[in-house]
């Protein structure tokens, strides 16, 4: 199976449906010898989350059920109205799922917000994250990531001393991420994420990080210079401020 063919099939991947479909498994198998589809699947995946997460609190527009309810009430006068009524329900259905890709998916020259930027990475870690490089070697991770064209970062002192577990780049808004995961007690992990302060101009360097909750993950996140930092975690604050720069 090429990568194309790949990619084509998981598209419509459902976790689990691997079981009962061979072409899921053997795109599956694809995934696991080629870090550039690994790292593409993973993306998707994360996508398919968050999307699911804003369609369940994303409310529906002001008066599309009583509109939908109105063309529906009352007998059918002919098959013309029934199918009338059909398109109008589907035009309505149509356009609250493009408002909420336009949230996800929104093009570089407009401003995004850091709750977008926590929610979206939170997501995407809330299952083990595939990485595309592994080493225990922060110096080896950040040749690696240059390599790739990532952004110079500055690592927090505190987050610097725990042994490194691997690293990958994901996209936000159009523009790069890098992600460096971090071994913690208890087998669990902190991830620091760094983007271009770009994705979110209205990120000051030295203003005080932002924290947020996001399905049990803590995320703090804080711009230096052209960059913004986020380092998210499992635990409360008082964890997470432990490892801020100024900590």
């Amino acid at each position: 199976m090429d990568e194309e063919e790949a990619r084509l099939i998981l598209q419509a991947y459902r976790p689990g449906e691997e079981k009962n479909d061979p072409e899921f498994a053997a795109a599956l198998q694809a995934v696991a010898g080629n870090p550039e589809l690994a790292r593409w699947f993973a993306e998707e995946q994360a996508f398919d989350r968050a999307m699911a997460a804003h369609l369940e609190s994303t409310p529906a527009p002001f008066g599309l059920k009583t509109r939908i309810l109105a063309q529906g009430a009352g007998p059918a006068r002919s098959g013309k109205r029934r199918w009338g009524f059909g398109l109008a329900a589907l035009a309505a259905l149509l356009l609250l799922l493009a408002q909420v890709v336009s949230l996800w998916r929104t093009p570089k020259s407009l401003a995004s917000l850091p709750s977008d930027y926590a929610r979206e990475m939170a997501s995407f870690i809330q299952l083990t994250p595939s990485l595309e490089m592994k080493s225990k070697d922060l110096g080896e991770i950040k040749t690696w990531l240059a390599k790739k064209g990532a952004l110079p970062m500055e690592v927090p002192a505190r987050l610097a001393a725990l042994e490194p577990v691997g690293c990958r780049v994901l996209s936000f808004r159009g523009y790069d991420v890098t992600l460096i995961c971090f071994q913690r007690e208890e087998n669990r992990l902190a991830h620091l994420f760094t983007v271009n302060r770009a994705a979110m101009p209205k990120m000051k360097p030295g203003e005080k990080p932002i924290f947020a909750n996001e399905n049990g993950w803590m995320t703090a996140t804080w711009a230096e210079k052209d960059r913004v930092y986020m380092i998210a975690m499992q635990g409360g604050r008082a964890a997470i401020e432990s490892f801020l720069p100024n900590a």
